[in-house]
């Protein structure tokens, strides 16, 4: 069976930065396929970067309208992944990183598809935001990494999330590295790699 492992990176970076995660997830190449596209819009900060919605103010009312509008974004790149390889979307696993991570979250929540699982990197949802989701149910198996010592998005998000998840009976596992930041650390990809071991 195929399997798609789709990359959502970063605020201000691009979909270079999180494809040379796949050296190091132990897939069969030859039956899987990593994809990782650019964010719609260039970053209000970095030139060379992208971004899934802008970020000047890092308030709630700015997430959920970003969150809103990029899941549309997402919707497309579901599709087409879908049109062009012929497959399910339990086939997909979304590994997403910081902002990619919270559209990740947010997509998979309120979406009618029953994904492989969706990894959440660094970048945990609010929990006003949480709370205000349009949950819908799907069978979808969530994984949160996140740093300990992260000073761009707190580690509280993180549980926040996992409480939040495990309260809705919906799938998770919580991996948390008392000495990464904001990065992705190797407990993140044994985590991966565990995590997909059981992906037939």
């Amino acid at each position: 069976m195929k399997k798609i492992v789709l990359f959502l990176h970063g605020y201000g970076s691009n979909g270079s930065d999180l494809i040379s995660l796949k050296d190091h997830i132990s897939l069969d190449q030859k039956s899987s396929e990593f994809i990782s596209p650019n964010a719609p819009e260039p970053c209000e900060l970095n030139f060379f970067g992208y971004q899934w919605f802008p970020l000047k103010e890092r308030s709630t009312d700015e997430l959920k309208l970003g969150l809103s509008s990029a899941y549309l974004h997402l919707e497309k790149i579901i599709k087409t992944i879908k049109e062009d390889h012929e497959i399910e979307t339990s086939q997909i696993s979304i590994v997403g990183f910081s902002q990619g991570s919270m559209l990740a979250t947010y997509y998979g929540l309120q979406s009618n598809y029953d994904f492989h699982s969706i990894i959440s990197l660094s970048g945990s949802l609010p929990l006003p935001i949480l709370e205000d989701l349009k949950l819908c149910n799907n069978n979808t198996q969530y994984l949160i990494f996140h740093g300990e010592i992260d000073d761009v998005v707190s580690s509280e998000q993180a549980v926040q999330t996992q409480n939040f998840l495990d309260n809705k009976k919906i799938p998770s596992k919580i991996i948390l590295d008392e000495n990464c930041g904001h990065s992705i650390s190797p407990l993140a990809l044994n985590g991966i790699n565990q995590l997909y071991k059981s992906w037939f």
